[in-house]
């Protein structure tokens, strides 16, 4: 069972925590077939990639006007498909273990959080789930969500600024620090190998072969396999349980079927 030493943790939200996946496919079906847009080509880049640009995309002649057009679609799938929305296994043990020091008294937790959520989401709908399906956990100090960057997935700006938002609240002053990225799209596997971080990455939305073509140093099936082996304020180790061994990979970024573009969807 391989073992992770970082500083900080890092997760996607949609698909990583989240099982939103299925929402978000049924909110793009629905806008495609009013819109006459092809949804089997949308869908091979819009999971982790921004709502914004998915729309400016495929949608041109919607009106975004101060996001006014992101805003309706996000809240559509946390208010219209609660039905189908889960959590991911195994990520509300795991969130609550990285807040409790090993060793700690019943309740007692640290005075700041070492985990950060990086979504490609925007505050609306990140927010939202953190109303609801993760309401016992509360939302993290640090939370990045699509409007807090300049440039999406894969592109790493995400996870720096929340790397150095984490460094802040902690007082670190170290030039270099080890961060792992829990994350379910190879956009976003990518964002976090260029973060220099190592990648934990979940088959709750792509197939493990995507996953490690994307750079994944370990895949799982969901974060029930993953568990806090020790957590202090200088370090934080993580167990792999039960990693998915590498097989034949498929190339990302190919044209096939199965592949992907370079954008994954929004929703993270």
């Amino acid at each position: 069972m391989p073992s992770i030493a970082v500083d900080y943790v890092l997760f996607d939200l949609d698909g990583t925590l989240v099982s939103s996946t299925d929402a978000a496919e049924e909110a793009w079906n629905k806008l495609c077939d009013k819109y006459g847009v092809d949804y089997s080509t949308l869908s091979k880049v819009s999971h982790g990639s921004r709502t914004a640009e998915i729309l400016a995309k495929f949608f041109p002649n919607v009106d975004n006007t101060n996001n006014q057009a992101v805003k309706e679609f996000e809240l559509s799938i946390a208010n219209d498909y609660m039905d189908i929305v889960c959590l991911i296994p195994g990520s509300i043990d795991l969130l609550i273990s990285l807040d409790r020091p090993t060793g700690a008294h019943p309740g007692e937790v640290f005075h700041h959080r070492k985990w950060a959520v990086v979504t490609s989401g925007s505050p609306w709908v990140a927010h939202a789930w953190f109303d609801n399906l993760l309401k016992s956990i509360k939302k993290p100090e640090v939370f990045i969500t699509a409007f807090d960057v300049s440039k999406g997935k894969p592109d790493p700006a995400g996870f720096a600024l929340a790397t150095k938002r984490l460094k802040e609240i902690w007082q670190d002053d170290r030039k270099e620090v080890r961060t792992v990225v829990f994350e379910d799209a190879p956009v976003g596997v990518q964002a976090g190998k260029a973060n220099g971080s190592i990648v934990v990455a979940l088959t709750s939305t792509y197939d493990k072969e995507l996953l490690f073509a994307a750079g994944a140093d370990y895949v799982v099936e969901d974060l029930s396999q993953v568990c806090l082996q020790s957590n202090n304020k200088d370090e934080t180790v993580l167990t792999i349980t039960d990693p998915i061994p590498r097989g034949e990979e498929a190339e990302y970024g190919d044209d096939d079927d199965d592949d992907d573009d370079d954008d994954d969807n929004d929703n993270e």
